[in-house]
């Protein structure tokens, strides 16, 4: 579990870029965008909703966004603060999670080795970001052969305040599933997600067959 977490750590330090087609369910419509990586964060060009062409107006809606993305400097350099500050915190809590959960081995699943997890009792979590891991359970799966995470699945346990509560909260109950895929050797990247935290649900699945690496990035 510690090796799968490093390198999983590692590859956000030398990740490669990539595009994609990304398929979002979002609020009862599902969104096929364009997605293209980039140094400063994932750019998204709408190309289907609900199996269908974009209207006039939700083409214009897109259009508009990209453009003032692409015309304000202060909203591309917000952008990429943002993807630096996710990425530091998922680098956190890939850094906890050894600490912060207990596990157990249960043997194959599909070729890969199937850990549960509970949290630790032991664990003091301080930043926000890591304080709902001791409150999940669930299974990891894991690829021994590259020692990457393929599969994270777990349920809230109790819920999380954040700010006593004032900042926000994670429901007792909450669920998280993540999938990942190997696209070339030490690349693995998420296939799909599903998460329902808020009392609302959140899912993506990017089309894995779809995916190309982009030549800009070769030199990185």
């Amino acid at each position: 579990m510690i090796d799968a977490c490093y390198n999983e750590r590692k590859q956000h330090k030398n990740d490669a870029l990539w595009a994609s087609r990304v398929e979002r369910h979002t609020a009862g419509h599902i969104y096929l965008e364009e997605e293209i990586e980039t140094v400063g964060g994932p750019i998204h060009r709408l190309i289907l909703v609900d199996g269908h062409e974009p209207s006039p107006s939700e083409r214009k809606q897109d259009d508009d966004r990209l453009g003032k993305l692409l015309q304000n400097p202060k909203a591309q350099q917000a952008m990429k603060k943002n993807r630096e500050a996710d990425q530091k915190n998922v680098d956190e809590i890939l850094r906890a999670v050894p600490d912060a959960l207990l596990f157990e081995d249960q043997g194959r699943q599909e070729g890969l080795e199937k850990l549960a997890f509970r949290p630790n009792p032991a664990y003091n979590p301080t930043p926000y970001e890591e304080r709902a891991l001791p409150a999940l359970s669930g299974v990891i799966l894991i690829d021994l052969q590259e020692k990457r995470l393929a599969q994270f699945s777990a349920t809230l346990t109790e819920q999380v305040d954040f700010g006593y509560g004032v900042l926000g909260q994670l429901k007792k109950g909450g669920t998280i599933e993540v999938k990942r895929i190997r696209l070339s050797p030490g690349i693995w990247k998420t296939n799909s997600s599903k998460i329902s935290v808020y009392g609302a649900s959140f899912s993506s699945r990017p089309l894995a067959s779809s995916r190309t690496k982009l030549k800009a990035a070769s030199s990185r």
